[in-house]
């Protein structure tokens, strides 16, 4: 697959990972896909179609996503 090329929102990645996606809004957004579906569940309107990143551009959302898991749990008290 391109990752110039659109896929139709009904049909699902064949693997875990960052995507473009396009909503009905007009709106872009770049989503995770997981074994949980699509997150976040709430975006900004209805998802239309979806793009693969390119493997740079995904591992950078991956790093990003785990630095604001990370940056997150500092502010969680650990009560032991």
């Amino acid at each position: 697959m391109s990752q110039m090329e659109w896929t139709p929102g009904d049909t699902l990645p064949d693997r875990h990972g960052y995507y473009e996606t396009r909503f009905d809004t007009g709106c872009t957004a770049i989503t995770l896909y997981s074994v949980l579906g699509w997150m976040p569940v709430k975006a900004t309107g209805n998802m239309v179609s979806w793009r693969a990143l390119s493997p740079a551009a995904e591992r950078q959302e991956a790093e990003r996503h785990l630095e604001e898991l990370r940056a997150a749990q500092c502010h969680i008290p650990m009560d032991y």
